[in-house]
Parts: C-alpha cells; structure tokens; sequence
C-alpha cells in the first residue's frame, strides 16, 4: 500500500528515511520537481518482532546485494550496505535500535539520475505524396520508480536476500512514427526566407549546425515555439564555431556567429504564418544578411528569444534547407483558412551614421471574417554602437 502525501515546498529541504519498528511503516521523503512529498510505504508484513529485525539488518548488511534494474545489474557490495544502517537512540524508550539511514535516500537519487532517460519526439519532413516521413526515430523514455524500488530493496534486506528487483517505468514518446499522418500536418502554411551571400565559412557553418537541430520539429496545438530551448547550448562542444561578431562596439569571436540567420528565418515564416508572435526582439543595428531592414528576430541564450504560438487546431512541422545562398523555412500543418497580409517592412529616419527606424503591419483575416492588425517596430542603432546579440 503506497500513500502520497503533499508536505508543502517549505518543508523538502530534509529526505526522511525512519524505520517505524512499531506498525511497522516506512516513511520515505523525495523532493520532485520543487514539491516535497512523503511516501508511507506498508512495507512488512507480518510485524518483525525489534530483535529479530536488528538482527536481519545485521545479517543482510554482512553481503552484497544485487540490484537488478531491467537494464542491467548493479551490485551494491556489504560495506556500503552496512552504511545504508545506522544506529539511533528511540525517543520514548532510550533504548538502541537500528534504522535505514540518508545514504540510502542519497543512493536512490543517484541511480535515478543515472537511470532517467527523457523520452525523444520522433521528426518528420514533409514528402511529395503529403505525408510526413520520419527521419528521426522516436525513443522512449526511462523514469526510475523511487518508490517502489526502495520498497523492493527494503524487502530484500528484511527477507535476507541478495538481489532485489527494482521498478524502471516507461515513459513514451509524445510523438512517433505511428502518429505521424494523424497530426493533421497536411499542406504549407507559409515559408520564410534570408540571404547568407558574403558569409564566411565559419559563419555557414555555424547557420548549418543551428539548423539541424530545427529541422523536424513539431510544434503541437496550443504551444509556445522557444527558438532558445530547441537550440540549447552554444560553444565548442556543441559543434560550432567561433567567428567575428559585434559586442559591446568591437568586433570579437565568439562561438555561434550566424545564428540569427535562422531565428530571422523562423520568424518570417511564423509572421507569413499568421501565427501569434509572442517575443521578439530586432537586432540593435542594421546587418545586411536581413535585408530588408525591419524583417529579423535576433537571439541570444539566456538574454533574448523568438517565441510564437501555435494557435492552429493541428500540429506543424518546421522544415529548414538551404538553397545556394538561401536559408528557407516552411511550416506545415493544417489551413483554418487563416490569410496573413503584410505591409512593409518601412524603413524612416535613416541617418547618415546608419542608424535608422522600421516598422510593417500584419493583417490576420480568420475564416469567420475577423481580422487582426500588428505593428512589429525596429529601431536600428549606428553600428557599433551598443550591440546587444554576439551571435548576429
């Protein structure tokens, strides 16, 4: 018999490991996710008399005990078992007993966050017979069952045993192959396009690298698009390369230059889309691989996003190529008849020193007749001039 218990967010701090010789429970504590909750676990049955079960303890600690994972085995060898118990004076009688300690909660938090593998969304791309294909397998996940495992291991000791089955749930995939032609993902709801003519190697490079992790994507009904969370990390490791960028009014490498070629990209085609813009920013200056000024989104982890909503009853696949010089974003998914006009981009105020003013106006018009007006606004610094966004 399990029983959840919400302690409250004030009171995780402390992972509760006692052994109730009296009852007998055992009361385990595991913070999930900034939650704390105590799990009470009926875990003997019939009641161990407190001797014998002292003396189990002992015995059980004396041997390794073999953990079986369904991925494979873990021996976990008699001395760290005999670290697993520890002794403690019983409030109510002072006499000495034996209880599960700490290091056992710290042990199962540690093989969970060995064992936990987060499930992979399958990726698709749109085929000539208006299909999706799959050309990235979807995976399963893995979620270590804290719970019922230590019971298991519990059980182990108490019944001297060597080995203890332990629980490993299957968390699957939100979207798989099977699932693929039931999205709704049914024609071009709009492409977006840039020009990367002028680029340097490792600027091609890096825009390559960046788009790779963009192609495929679903973007399920009602959620929010984050250009930085599909991104992730940014450096050497992560397979991109440093080249010349603007901060802080000078030129330096840094990792990932070129970036912003694929977040303008994604945002033309999501503003095209007639999709619900919910964070953009524009870059600080006028740089020419966004022409025409007034049309871009730039990015930086942690500093600045491209968000969009997917306000569609159906999901949409993101697909991204290059064409010579051309990077192309097209989403896909199901038209509700949605048409998305824009007027501009206008650049005003243009000064010698290069800075100048942009704006366009996007006009929804919804299948029942509604519509929708929004001003997008730019206003470009000279160059060089309190840059924002290394990765421009």
């Amino acid at each position: 018999m399990f029983k959840l218990v919400y302690i409250g967010p004030k009171e995780f701090r402390v992972l509760i490991y006692r052994l109730t010789i009296i009852g007998v429970i055992v009361l385990i504590g595991f913070n999930f996710g900034f939650r704390f909750y105590l799990y009470t676990v009926s875990a003997f049955s019939p009641k161990v008399p407190l001797k014998n079960f002292a003396s189990i303890l002992n015995a059980s600690a004396q041997k390794d005990l073999e953990l079986d994972t369904a991925g494979g085995k873990i021996t976990v060898r008699s001395d760290e078992l005999k670290g697993w118990i520890e002794s403690y004076t019983r409030a109510y009688s002072g006499k000495q007993d034996l209880r599960v300690s700490s290091k056992f909660s710290d042990y199962l938090i540690r093989l969970a966050a060995a064992t936990n593998i987060e499930p992979v969304d399958a990726k698709f791309e749109f085929g000539g017979d208006n299909k999706a294909a799959v050309f990235s397998q979807s995976v399963q996940g893995k979620k270590f069952n804290i719970a019922k495992s230590a019971t298991a291991i519990i059980n182990a000791l108490r019944e001297n045993k060597t080995s203890a089955q332990l629980t490993v749930d299957i968390i699957e995939p939100e979207i798989t192959l099977e699932k693929a032609n039931n999205l709704g993902i049914k024609t071009l709801l709009a492409k977006g396009e840039s020009d990367f003519h002028g680029s340097s190697d490792a600027r091609i490079h890096n825009i390559k690298t960046g788009a790779s992790k963009f192609n495929g994507t679903i973007i399920k009904p009602g959620e929010e698009f984050s250009f930085n969370n599909i991104l992730g990390s940014v450096d050497e490791k992560t397979g991109y390369q440093p080249e010349m960028v603007i901060k802080g009014g000078q030129t330096i490498p840094e990792y990932g230059g070129g970036l912003c070629q694929i977040s303008t990209t994604v945002f033309r085609a999501a503003v095209l889309a007639g999709l619900s813009i919910t964070e953009r920013r524009p870059h600080s200056f006028p740089v020419k691989y966004y022409s025409p000024q007034g049309f871009d989104a730039t990015i930086y982890p942690g500093v600045s996003d491209l968000k969009f909503i997917n306000d569609t009853k159906g999901h949409i696949l993101l697909q991204i190529r290059k064409e010579g010089t051309k990077l192309i974003v097209e989403l896909y998914g199901s038209s509700d008849e949605r048409q998305a006009v824009i007027d501009g981009p206008h650049q005003y105020d243009q000064k010698d020193n290069g800075s100048m003013k942009a704006y366009f106006v996007r006009t929804v018009t919804y299948a029942n007749g509604e519509k929708k007006d929004e001003r997008f606004d730019s206003n470009y610094q000279p160059p060089f001039a309190q840059a924002r966004n290394p990765l421009e």
